[in-house]
């Protein structure tokens, strides 16, 4: 059975490698962030910061990343930023298999519940190649 689970430190790990140490959108230019500092700040304030795809073997198919504009420093200093400050931010979206897009768009709207949930406003997104 295909599962839609919250991103926390818990299930950072199953995430995605390239996610499991960045932290380009938690920190503000050069400077550093401790990543499980930054974890521990985002699920007391918000809970879990993002989602992840598994397909029914468990295998992670997509996670995406989000959570309140505020969590995110990186997104005031880019030239549409900064986000609306009610709002919800999309910071990552990974996907393991292109041919899979489904799998996108189920993690967009579980981004949408989750903001809905949680009462933003509204869901941005800024897109940014590094």
């Amino acid at each position: 059975m295909t599962t839609v689970a919250g991103l926390t430190g818990a299930t950072l790990v199953t995430a995605p490698s390239v996610c499991h140490e960045c932290v380009w959108w938690q920190s503000r230019g050069a400077r550093g962030v401790d990543k499980r500092k930054w974890i521990e700040k985002a699920e007391t304030e918000w809970g879990s910061w993002g989602t992840i795809y598994y397909d029914d073997d468990g295998r992670v198919l997509g996670s995406m990343q989000y959570g309140r504009a505020a969590l995110f420093p990186r997104a005031a200093g880019l030239p549409a930023g900064p986000p609306s400050a009610d709002a919800v931010l999309v910071t990552c979206a990974y996907l393991t298999d292109p041919g899979k897009p489904w799998v996108m768009q189920s993690l967009v709207l579980a981004a949408i519940g989750d903001a809905r949930d949680k009462g933003a406003r509204g869901l941005e997104a800024f897109a940014y190649r590094y």
